[in-house]
């Protein structure tokens, strides 16, 4: 097994392990949301729409959250936020579990992506920081992949317990699992931030320094980290968008039950497991750009073919083709932003890149669920395809290329991470 292989490295497979676990619970409640909504006296033709909000209301704690988190992560320690954001969003899953009226839903879905927000920042920033650009793909898929098999299980589990034991339960259960997530970080996780910024200072004549306005400056406009930036957030608008439309699209045009929707939910997860992998090590060979676009192309198409879904096995074929565009594009977009960010000042590029990212998970429902909503099934469907195929072609003429040009550099690089190898 290769010196740098993530699957050497304790601190990644720790992180790889809660992760898993919290995706599995997250996943319990994309099918049974909008039968949830209805149950709380939400009306039949403000579904769609206030199921978007539902979603919607995590992305704006998310968003909210980001920068802060990346604050938080800086001037704490990686490992206290690494337990505070699951406690976080145990306490919030509970408290959706036991609402009785939709503003209790919302109140508690805000704080559900409180705890993701700090989560996922810190999260990322660890991952950047313990892998090098000759591996980087591959560590960020391994994390990716966590989540993927997670959210290829939750949807399905979700859609039994929910036909089953109410549509409660599957709150309770993410509560329980998220609880389980922050005591394994807890027992599990070391504080990898002073070490690392110690072996960078190893391998470069000038210690690191705190963030400066010349990074900031940085960040904001340079090209390249603007193109991937609009790459992730209509990424995410229509990542997140699906999580409205394949459901409604479903109950109400195929007649689906709870079930069948979180299969075709979990086709999407499996197909993203079965790409991920080999994509993650394929950026890191042979360069970024080509499997950001292609993924890009292959989601967009997913979409439209949603549109000819008339019957349950066409649609998923839809979700399979979606997952396999977003197994190509998924990790590798994160990868891209930390090949071109200040190693340095990774808390600060990766916060205001996850917050324009969440930006996409904010408005994707509520948008595409109120043009449902407005326009019928399909339109939503077009312009969440139509906006991200623009957004991949645009990377793909003006953005640079990371990984050819800067492998001369690996060597040098590679100490940084090597302390939490064993």
């Amino acid at each position: 097994m290769q010196k740098d292989s993530p699957w050497r490295n304790k601190t990644l497979l720790t992180l790889c392990a809660g992760q898993l676990v919290m995706a599995i619970g997250f996943g319990f409640v994309s099918p049974i949301l909008p039968k949830f909504v209805g149950e709380l006296g939400v009306s039949p033709a403000r579904i769609g729409t206030l199921v978007g909000l539902a979603i919607t209301a995590y992305g704006i704690a998310r968003v909210s959250m980001d920068l802060p988190a990346g604050k938080l992560a800086q001037r704490w320690g990686r490992r206290p936020a690494l337990i505070l954001g699951p406690a976080l969003m145990s306490i919030g899953a509970l408290g959706c579990g036991l609402a009785t009226e939709y503003w209790q839903l919302i109140a508690f879905r805000l704080l559900q992506g409180v705890g993701s927000s700090i989560y996922n920042v810190t999260c990322t920033i660890v991952v950047c920081e313990i892998s090098t650009l000759s591996n980087r793909g591959q560590y960020l898929s391994l994390d990716w992949g966590s989540f993927l098999i997670g959210s290829s299980l939750g949807p399905t589990l979700g859609g039994f317990i929910g036909g089953y034991l109410g549509y409660r339960a599957p709150f309770f259960c993410f509560s329980f699992l998220a609880l389980l997530a922050t005591l394994w970080f807890y027992f599990r996780i070391p504080e990898t931030r002073k070490t690392q910024h110690a072996g960078m200072s190893q391998t470069s004549n000038t210690p690191p320094q705190p963030n400066s306005s010349k990074k900031m400056a940085f960040s904001y406009k340079n090209l390249n980290f603007v193109l991937i930036c609009t790459v992730a957030l209509l990424t995410m608008f229509t990542m997140s968008g699906r999580i409205v439309l394949v459901p409604l699209l479903g109950y109400e045009r195929l007649g689906l039950s709870e079930i069948q929707v979180g299969l075709v939910l979990t086709s999407v997860a499996i197909m993203q497991c079965a790409f991920v992998f080999p994509a993650g090590r394929l950026s890191d060979k042979s360069g970024r750009k080509i499997i950001i676009v292609s993924g890009g192309a292959i989601s967009a198409a997913a979409f439209v073919l949603f549109t000819q879904s008339y019957s349950y096995h066409l649609c998923l074929l839809s979700g399979a083709i979606l997952g396999i565009g977003r197994g190509f594009g998924g990790p590798v977009i994160s990868a891209y932003v930390a090949d071109i960010a200040p190693a340095e000042a990774y808390e600060h590029t990766i916060a205001l890149y996850r917050t324009i990212t969440d930006v996409g998970f904010l408005i994707g429902p509520i948008l595409l669920g109120w043009l449902k909503d407005i326009h019928g099934l399909d339109f939503p469907f077009f312009v969440a395809a139509g906006l991200l195929l623009g957004a991949i072609i645009s990377f793909a003429i003006l953005a640079d290329e990371t990984v050819s040009h800067r492998k001369k550099h690996n060597s040098k690089q590679t100490e940084n991470h090597s302390i939490y190898s064993t």
